[in-house]
């Protein structure tokens, strides 16, 4: 058989035939056949025709030239912009990355609890008992008394009040005792214990200071100013700007994860700025890599984690079936370049220059930074960017926190039958910090039997934790509406909890609530920072909720 029709025959190629006769395929496996029971020489997989190699290399395209060398150096212009102030609605605060992000933003106050009035309580005795004056916080539970209705937060159970009962003999207000430290009255106000000399008030000062310090260490209190929370959007607002002028926008936060992507970049902002300087580095790019990623060269043994003939994907599934084209056919044409940046900044790549073996020069730019604006897209560009220079947002932001089971639950829904928004108040704290569900323990009126007479009611009871939100117009429109608080008869005039809480009137925007309604959670967050701090806060957190609701609500009813 002629040379051309062997490689046909064995290597799948096509040719067309000289002469009008049948063509014949077959395709053959290339293994060694050891035949002793030293099996080194077999596995050695040894091929010893080069035209195996010259068509398989000829069937593969490596035979195009593409005037193409490996890099072997890369130089990186960029310019770095700090991140110093914060803003809260018209406020502006300095800001540093001491503090995470997520806790500037979200902490509210913490509520004084019987928890942590007994957590305080505990903590003083210790701090009396180191300085020989423990027989004075007594003394204190006296002087600064501790109210179970006004001065514990929380709704009122039975658990709640049994432990009040039990620790009333060492329980004190540690809501006033730390405000007195503060505003230093406390001195003042110890003065009429029976006994006290002026070395042992200096003692209880300095054990009060360092309750105060412990309470500060402890949980991350909000600094005066607008809270970050918008009760009408049911979300967080806020913005950064950078030493350069640069004002990102934080609007539709709606608590959890915080990174990049919930910033937008706005109008430059006023006052003072400072240019930043451009920056060179140079390194030594290396071929990316990652796990279960096949090999680049062709007769390297891979260790099998990812079978690609089974990849579970549809025409619509566009991220698996990218990350597959990339590794498969063009991981050797991207390399990686280590760049350290330090958090809170926002950093622009000026640009890229490689150079290759042959000793080229190649200057790369951000692969979106020509083109129109609906043509441009990237990866890390933040919305309203409008900069030809690649911008990468590294914020001051958390990888991981530990939340608490939830303090407050609201539930928002729509009511079809009744026309009618609902906050549901499905988690209550009570005054031990401890939720619990407000319906368990209510008492509606019977269903009436059969023995009942007929019976007009106006209207259907609703529980407590029920408050209706009403439409009401916007001002200065004739057609759009938002949701007002209200309240049915009988019902308390405040409600329950924190979430809901406000100066009337109180409004919500129409929008914020669709049909499958919405979930916003208080829960205590934990998370260790950089430096190696804690920090303990409070947080809000809003969720897509999880359908319609039934009230029950119902007017002009008649029991037969």
């Amino acid at each position: 058989m002629p040379i051309d029709l062997l490689a046909a025959a064995v290597y799948n190629f096509t040719l067309e035939p000289r002469q009008p006769f049948p063509l014949v395929r077959g395709w053959n496996r290339l293994e060694g056949r050891p035949r002793s029971e030293d099996f080194n020489r077999g596995l050695r997989a040894e091929v010893r025709d080069p035209l195996w190699f010259l068509t398989r290399q000829w069937q593969y395209g490596e035979f195009e030239g593409e005037d193409a060398g490996s890099p072997i150096d890369a130089r990186i212009a960029y310019r770095t912009e700090k991140v110093d102030q914060y803003a809260t609605g018209d406020r502006n605060e300095p800001y540093d990355t001491a503090t995470p992000l997520e806790v500037r933003v979200e902490r509210e106050a913490v509520p004084f609890d019987l928890t942590l009035h007994m957590q305080a309580a505990r903590i003083f005795e210790r701090l009396l008992t180191d300085r020989n004056l423990g027989a004075r916080l007594a003394y204190h539970a006296n002087l600064f008394m501790l109210d179970y209705d006004n001065g514990v937060t929380g709704e009122s159970t039975d658990e709640a009040r049994h432990h009040f009962d039990a620790g009333r003999g060492f329980l004190f207000d540690a809501a006033q005792l730390i405000a007195a430290v503060r505003d230093g009255s406390y001195t003042t106000r110890i003065s009429i214990f029976p006994g006290l000399t002026t070395s042992e008030a200096q003692l209880l000062l300095r054990a009060a200071q360092a309750l105060v310090a412990w309470f500060d260490r402890t949980y991350s209190q909000p600094s005066t100013g607008t809270e970050a929370w918008r009760q009408e959007r049911l979300d967080y607002q806020f913005a950064l700007s950078t030493q350069a002028g640069t004002l990102l926008e934080a609007n539709d936060y709606r608590g959890g994860d915080l990174d990049w992507d919930a910033f937008s970049v706005a109008t430059a902002a006023s006052g003072d700025t400072t240019s930043p300087t451009s920056t060179t580095l140079s390194f030594l790019p290396t071929p990316i890599r990652f796990s279960a990623m096949p090999a680049s060269r062709y007769w390297q043994m891979e260790d099998g984690q990812i079978d690609f003939g089974r990849l579970d994907v549809n025409a619509n599934d566009l991220a698996p079936l990218l990350l597959t084209e990339f590794m498969l056919l063009f991981s050797d044409d991207w390399g990686v370049v280590p760049l350290e940046l330090p958090i809170g900044t926002l950093t622009r790549i000026e640009g890229v220059l490689t150079t290759d073996v042959f000793g080229d020069h190649t200057l790369i730019k951000a692969a979106d930074s020509a083109g129109t604006d609906w043509q441009r897209w990237s990866m890390f560009r933040l919305s309203g960017d409008g900069s030809s220079e690649m911008g990468l947002l590294l914020a001051p932001s958390l990888t991981a926190s530990q939340a608490s089971p939830p303090l407050e639950e609201v539930h928002f829904l729509r009511d079809e039958m009744a026309n009618m928004v609902w906050a549901v108040e499905h988690r209550l704290a009570s005054k031990l910090g401890e939720p619990f569900n407000p319906e368990v323990g209510q008492i509606l009126p019977p269903a009436p039997t059969a023995e009942d007479k007929p019976r007009y009611r106006l209207g259907e009871l609703v529980p407590e934790n029920w408050r209706p939100f009403v439409p009401a117009h916007v001002p200065g429109s004739n057609r759009a509406i938002r949701l007002q608080r209200a309240r049915l008869p009988g019902q308390p005039p405040e409600p329950l909890g924190r979430i809901l809480a406000g100066t009337p009137p109180l409004f919500i925007a129409e929008e914020e609530i669709p049909r499958s309604g919405r979930i916003v959670r208080r829960n205590f967050q934990r998370a260790r920072w950089i430096d190696g701090g804690t920090f303990l806060w409070i947080g809000r957190e809003s969720l897509i909720g999880r359908g319609e609701g039934s009230s029950g609500l119902a007017f002009d009813n008649v029991d037969a």
